[in-house]
């Protein structure tokens, strides 16, 4: 919430992941709690090969690239039948500032600058995002590494939420 409300994304900050709460999400995470240092969607999946908790979320919370894929009109025969759909700004700013929270938190005080771009770097071989979305991404994942939090902040509110060009 204070990293969205840093840039101006005030409603997105009150209503971020507030499906959390319920109880689909909420009991497996108290069911799949373990340490504080793992997400709990990943030990449910350990668990069943899959996680409910993580469907439920991602199809409610527009800020995961997840949400964005869309059957494709016309699929050739030999690719994929889903399009990945190029994220709005809003969001993508919004998944920043998660990536960014995630990272402290599970990162605690040995967190640096580089590491939400580290884990970025690490998952991107898996991720199934579209491309644009993806460069932005990178992009200002290297502006917080390179330049730090402040820069980065700067950045996203008077140029990238303004729809200017990169």
């Amino acid at each position: 919430m204070k990293h969205c409300f840093r840039i101006g994304l005030y409603r997105q900050g009150l209503m971020h992941d507030l499906s959390k709460y319920m109880p689909s999400e909420f009991l497996m995470g108290c069911m799949y709690y373990a340490d504080g240092k793992s997400s709990p969607n990943n030990n449910e999946r350990k668990d069943k090969s899959y996680s409910e908790a993580w469907m439920h979320h991602k199809g409610r919370n527009r800020h995961h690239f997840e949400y964005w894929m869309d059957y494709a009109m016309h699929p050739d025969r030999e690719s994929f039948p889903l399009q990945f759909v190029q994220m709005p700004r809003k969001y993508v700013a919004e998944m920043l500032m998660d990536r960014i929270c995630a990272s402290k938190n599970y990162n605690g005080c040995e967190y640096t600058d580089r590491d939400p771009l580290a884990y970025f770097e690490r998952g991107k071989s898996h991720y199934l995002m579209h491309p644009q979305t993806e460069k932005e991404l990178h992009g200002m994942l290297r502006i917080l590494d390179q330049r730090g939090e402040e820069e980065l902040f700067r950045f996203v509110r008077k140029y990238y939420l303004k729809g200017k060009r990169i």
